[in-house]
């Protein structure tokens, strides 16, 4: 069974996915921190990410691997654990250019599937091209939003938590730039799918995502109880 999870920046689809997959017992997979991983590798290998054919030739040869841990998914590297440097700063440019690169995008596609469908029962998955690409033929899809201006004060407020002072005026900027470069992206670009599940989430506690979620995935008879 595969849950495919889309949605734009900020609008609660990572916290959502990882809540869905732990109230039924299914693998959650985050696919962007795929691509985190592969960027944070090329910066630690003076791998200069705008070079196309040098970061596809890096990827082929990567073992990319997502494992749980208490503070949330990490990805391992070839083995190591990148996921401090796959989240830090200064990498948005790096993932960008490695998350538009067609041949390394076509590796991570074909892993994607790969641990989607060896998941026992199943997988919920979320990112941004998983109903579209991933899994064109999900058992059902999901596509999670809010206004970009709720979702903007969310990350402003993830700011402050984390010490670090940005006009919410600016995020709101960053926020509807990143809307627009992820609906025009060469490949793998942001778009809702006929049939998929529309989830406003401006106005919903992160427990009444899930349990609306959880709701319509059983309402369907496909989680395999």
């Amino acid at each position: 069974m595969i849950i495919a999870i889309d949605g734009t920046v900020s609008s609660g689809k990572s916290t959502a996915a990882r809540n869905v997959a732990r109230e039924l017992g299914l693998l959650y997979i985050n696919t962007g921190l795929m691509y985190r991983g592969v960027a944070a590798y090329c910066l630690k290998e003076n791998i200069d990410t705008a070079d196309k054919e040098k970061v596809a030739e890096a990827a082929a040869s990567l073992k990319i691997d997502l494992v749980s841990a208490a503070d949330g998914q990490h990805v391992l590297v070839n083995g190591t654990d990148l996921t401090a440097e796959a989240k830090g700063p200064g990498i948005t440019v790096a993932v960008s250019d490695v998350a538009d690169n067609v041949k390394v995008r076509e590796r991570l596609v074909a892993e994607q599937r790969r641990l989607g469908m060896e998941a026992k029962p199943g997988a919920v998955m979320e990112g941004r091209d998983i109903g579209s690409v991933v899994f064109p033929d999900a058992d059902i899809k999901f596509f999670i939003t809010a206004p970009a201006e709720v979702r903007a004060h969310r990350r402003y407020l993830e700011f402050l938590e984390n010490g670090k002072k940005v006009p919410e005026e600016t995020v709101l900027a960053q926020v509807l730039e990143r809307d627009k470069r992820d609906r025009e992206r060469p490949v793998g670009a942001l778009v809702k799918m006929p049939g998929a599940v529309e989830l406003d989430t401006g106005d919903l506690t992160r427990e009444e995502v899930t349990e609306r979620m959880v709701r319509e995935i059983r309402a369907r008879k496909i989680t395999g109880d």
